[in-house]
């Protein structure tokens, strides 16, 4: 199965934009927790927002104080699926 391309292209901390989205799961004005082609992603900050969502393409635009964006490993995949792939 071949994974969606994943690009994250952030301005000036200000301006974050992704492809490769599958799902948003969570979201506030200081965290954004998405599914992505490569794997679960929290991105924090302040004020934020989202300007674009577009499951059918897997884009996704976040504003506001970006201050972090950590991975997680995919959902559903654990120790044990990353050895029989």
């Amino acid at each position: 199965m071949e994974r969606a391309e994943h690009i994250i292209t952030i301005k000036n901390r200000a301006h974050m934009s992704l492809s490769g989205v599958k799902d948003v799961s969570e979201f506030s004005d200081t965290r954004v927790i998405l599914k992505t082609s490569m794997g679960g992603l929290v991105i924090k900050g302040k004020k934020l927002s989202i300007s674009q969502l577009n499951t059918d393409s897997g884009t996704l635009e976040v504003s506001g104080e970006l201050q972090s964006a950590q991975y997680n490993s995919a959902a559903g995949e654990g120790f044990f699926a990353g050895l029989f792939k």
